[in-house]
């Protein structure tokens, strides 16, 4: 599990580009059960990844909810388009592919593959540092209740 762990933070790296930058992260996210009231326990997001030309990034993420025992991997391609002058704002809007796995006792499959998209906006408090506010669409579950997740999440960033 680890393996993949690293391997997944890591594969952003691999590519590169004249004119791209690294970025790292760690956030927070609720999925509909937290937003709805269904639990109160937030998920932790580490992720890291490389931006080209400052539109197209590249991510690799990582979110672990302790309550639940559900870790989700995930790949990601945004398009980044700035607003305004001051280049403060930044909307976005991508996909994502992975796989999740939650770690209970069950006769059932507990790991699945996901896909899906995500869109936000980054405010940045200077060159390298900025704050995402982002809403995820994943797909993937053969339970038909959960077909459909969805997420809010917040993350702080640095850009090197």
């Amino acid at each position: 599990m680890r393996k993949k762990f690293f391997a997944l933070l890591l594969l952003p790296f691999l590519t590169h580009a004249k004119s791209s930058d690294y970025v790292v992260g760690a956030g927070l996210s609720a999925d509909n059960n937290h937003i709805l009231g269904g639990s109160s326990k937030e998920t932790y997001m580490l992720r890291s990844g490389i931006i080209n030309n400052d539109t197209h990034r590249f991510l690799g993420t990582v979110t672990y909810s302790s309550e639940s025992k559900l870790t989700k991997y995930l790949g990601s391609y945004d398009y980044m388009y700035g607003l305004g002058s001051s280049g403060k704002f930044n909307t976005f809007i991508g996909i994502s592919a992975g796989y999740k796995h939650q770690d209970i006792d069950t006769p059932d499959n507990n790991s699945f593959y996901l896909f899906g998209g995500q869109a936000g906006v980054n405010y940045f408090f200077s060159e390298s540092w900025s704050t995402e506010l982002g809403y995820r669409v994943l797909s993937g579950s053969t339970q038909e209740d959960e077909w459909v997740k969805d997420e809010l999440y917040m993350t702080l960033d640095y850009r090197f």
